[in-house]
């Protein structure tokens, strides 16, 4: 039995050994969000706080990180965020992010309580515009109120048959008034030409 469990953790340690690159790191795909470093969760945190108004570069210099060409701050961070190199960067953004746009996407609540505080506000001080402009966008996010749009096409497929009619005269008339003229032949001109 002894035997056995020296084999045992013979083969757990060679596993373990395989899993571990020279320097004591793990392989990039066993990587977990455990085996991130400060600096990588707080770029990550900096990019997903303000995304769509910072660049990946931008929040990777907030977050410390220092490069020796101003060039290399993009680069760097598109790498970090990058499914091949650094999945486990990859995957802890991703957690963020759609965290991120639930919290936006679901809490209508959160959005009412806030047009509604603003509906407040304006109206104490006297803003009666902004007061009535919150209250239309609180009904909006309700459903309250439908913008209704009515689109005519203007190409023949939208046309009634007498408008159809109307649009082929006046083609015709513009036709023979500016670059050619319609002329009338009759059969018997037809074989007068011919014999000629």
């Amino acid at each position: 039995m002894g035997e056995e469990r020296s084999i045992w953790y013979l083969q757990k340690e060679k596993e373990t050994e395989e899993k571990i690159m020279p320097g004591g790191l793990k392989k990039k795909s066993l990587r977990t969000e455990l085996d991130l470093t400060p600096k990588q969760k707080m770029f990550v945190e900096i990019y997903v706080a303000d995304w769509g108004t910072i660049t990946q570069a931008e929040a990777l210099k907030r977050a410390g990180y220092v490069c020796t060409n101003e060039k290399d701050y993009g680069s760097v961070a598109s790498r970090m965020l990058s499914r091949k190199h650094s999945p486990h960067i990859a995957n802890y953004f991703d957690r963020l992010f759609e965290r991120e746009v639930k919290k936006y996407t679901s809490d209508n609540l959160r959005r009412y309580k806030r047009l509604e505080r603003i509906a407040d506000k304006a109206e104490k001080e006297k803003q009666f515009a902004a007061a009535i402009n919150a209250e239309y966008r609180s009904g909006q996010l309700a459903g309250a109120y439908v913008d209704r749009k009515e689109v005519t096409v203007s190409g023949l497929e939208g046309m009634s048959r007498e408008q159809l009619e109307k649009k082929l005269e006046e083609l015709s008339k513009k036709i023979d008034g500016h670059n050619a003229k319609t002329i009338q032949i009759e059969s018997e001109d037809v074989t007068t030409i011919e014999k000629g």
